[in-house]
């Protein structure tokens, strides 16, 4: 494919958070435009502070989307998970059959897709994305992982990283994936409180703990050992850390954070059941 036009339907966050990975990126074959579209001029005027770029194009209201459409080669579904048969049925008459559709909904299945086009990969990423720090897991109808995998992984790999999985899992990796960031920054933000309560400024301990943050995950990425050894290597006996994690464990943090992920898949999966 080359030369491609590709149309972002409901250019909200995660909509331009993917669209600015593909933006800040290089790879073959690369989009000859993207058309970000928004349901009203304030969304649009909105998109247009937040986003610019030689190759991105704006466009809102049913008319000018549906005309979008129907130059698009791939379609890129940003909207709410329960917008997606109402966007279906104001574009449905731009709709070729033959277009790639990356959806980014969650609780939304593949067959449900299929209304768009027998070419569908469904996609969860996440709103570190915007700044290539993001992770995406993707699945495959059958026709679009023959003809259209290598593409789709050159156009999502830009968000950070990302890698195939089984559709039956979209739903767990929307709870840990989609969801985890939100759930970071809880964590995040308790760090910061804790530094702020025993006596450091509010923005040394946002640093301090955004940082900690960061730098952990890059030691478990980059040394490939278990989290749990390199906890076990910060705590010296009867020191600051052990004593912290045990008050931490007293407080079910561990099980909190695990059971609020089975709850947010949770909570996916009745999305598809609506």
């Amino acid at each position: 494919m080359k030369d491609y036009t590709i149309v972002v339907l409901g250019c909200g966050v995660m909509g331009t958070a993917v669209s600015s990975a593909i933006l800040k990126a290089k790879f073959e074959p690369y989009p000859a435009r993207i058309i970000g579209c928004t349901n009203s001029s304030s969304t649009n005027a909105l998109l247009e502070s937040s986003l610019q770029h030689e190759i991105f194009e704006y466009s809102y209201g049913v008319e000018a989307n549906t005309k979008a459409v129907s130059e698009a080669d791939i379609i890129i579904l940003g909207c709410k998970p329960y917008m997606y048969q109402q966007i279906y049925e104001e574009i449905k008459s731009g709709l070729r059959g033959d277009q790639l559709l990356i959806s980014l909904l969650a609780g939304t299945t593949i067959s449900e897709l299929e209304i768009f086009t027998p070419y569908v990969a469904k996609v969860m990423t996440n709103t570190p994305a915007r700044f290539g720090a993001g992770t995406a897991a993707i699945a495959f109808s059958k026709l679009a992982e023959e003809k259209y995998e290598d593409l789709v992984l050159k156009l999502i790999s830009p968000v950070g990283e990302a890698f195939k999985i089984d559709e039956k899992n979209m739903d767990a990796a929307t709870a840990l994936i989609g969801s985890g960031p939100a759930f970071c920054l809880l964590m995040m933000e308790s760090l910061i409180e804790g530094g702020v309560r025993m006596g450091l400024p509010w923005e040394v301990a946002k640093l301090s703990a955004a940082k900690v943050m960061e730098g952990t995950a890059k030691m478990a990425l980059e040394t490939k050992e278990h989290p749990a050894i390199l906890k076990s290597k910060v705590c010296t006996p009867g020191g600051t850390t052990i004593g912290g994690l045990l008050k931490m464990e007293d407080a079910g943090v561990r099980s909190g954070i695990a059971r609020g992920v089975e709850e947010a898949a949770r909570i996916s999966a009745s999305f598809a059941k609506k």
